[in-house]
């Protein structure tokens, strides 16, 4: 079992990423905190912000499509890597981060670009509703959703779709760990591998890393944890569902699974827990703490060179598993 590295003795971020919220303060971004500022404006500050982190990402070809969602049309963008063209390539399905209720696939772009560069895989980013418009368990439907349209439809697009991977930031890795679950069930598209960064995995607010960042010196509080769940589930709803807390189901099955934490993250504990109930389940996985980075890392790729390290990780184990 890869060393899961729970000793974390010291608080030290990473200085890049000090710089780089230096330089968002001297642009005049400030943080999407849906707690201190109406949602649509939280919604707002968070597009703004990512234009910033978003600069110089690789120029590669994209196309929108629509697929059959739960409740209507479901937006799907493909990212295609470069050289790719003339024969099917495997499909990497994403889901991007946000509490389920903040972020779009545009906030997300140059990390979708990247993992596409870096892995040979075509990317279906996939743009899921946000709670509370829609609440649980819609936006896991069209997880499932985006995975069968890949399988039925993915061949017309040039997609191999005997070779699919998911991925997912934070919510999006909770839905990416919960549609390889679902997966599992015969007649369902199979998924080969799986990366999860700093997964959002329970309803659960009393583990250790939420009483030592919960305060949010780094970024994401508990209190904003809370209301997220409260958006995504209903006010006062809690849940053992494990379609909407994944770190509850049997996880027996699951394809091989990359997991990559925040070291200063009151999520941190989440995907360590997951980490020790899939090594219980016999799932293959590994596990990195990255301990000087703060949750949300993998939308830093461009100033912050262990943030960019940790995608180019990702990227390549697709690579490796998908064989791109």
């Amino acid at each position: 079992m890869p060393d899961t590295n729970q000793l974390f003795t010291l608080d030290r971020l990473d200085p890049q990423v000090a710089a780089l919220h230096e330089a968002m303060q001297a642009q005049g971004l400030v943080s999407a905190d849906p707690l201190a500022m109406p949602l649509h404006e939280a919604r707002a500050a968070a597009e703004r912000s990512h234009v910033f982190l978003n600069r110089n990402a690789p120029a590669i070809r994209t196309e929108e499509v629509e697929a059959a969602g739960p409740a209507g049309p479901l937006r799907l963008r493909l990212y295609r890597p470069p050289g790719g063209e003339g024969r099917p390539l495997p499909a990497l399905v994403y889901f991007h981060g946000g509490g389920f209720v903040v972020n779009s696939v545009d906030t997300h772009d140059r990390l979708l670009r990247l993992l596409a560069v870096r892995s040979g895989a075509v990317v279906v980013a996939v743009a899921y509703g946000k709670a509370p418009e829609h609440r649980f368990p819609h936006q896991h439907d069209e997880a499932l959703a985006a995975l069968r349209w890949v399988a039925q439809r993915g061949t017309s697009h040039g997609l191999d779709s005997g070779r699919i991977a998911v991925g997912g930031d934070s919510a999006g890795a909770n839905l990416a760990l919960g549609a390889a679950l679902a997966a599992r069930a015969p007649g369902e598209p199979r998924v080969s591998f799986g990366f999860l960064f700093y997964g959002m995995f329970a309803h659960d607010f009393h583990t250790p890393s939420h009483r030592r960042f919960g305060d949010g010196r780094y970024g994401l509080t508990t209190a904003r944890m809370r209301w997220y769940w409260e958006q995504y589930l209903g006010h006062g709803a809690t849940t053992r569902d494990p379609r909407a807390a994944p770190l509850l189901a049997d996880l027996s099955g699951l394809p091989p699974l990359l997991l990559l934490a925040a070291g200063l993250d009151c999520l941190r504990d989440d995907s360590l827990r997951l980490a020790e109930r899939l090594a219980a389940a016999d799932v293959p996985y590994d596990l990195t703490v990255y301990e000087t980075l703060p949750h949300s890392f993998a939308s830093m790729t461009r100033l912050v060179e262990a943030a960019d390290g940790a995608v180019t990780r990702a990227a390549l184990a697709v690579r490796r598993h998908l064989g791109t």
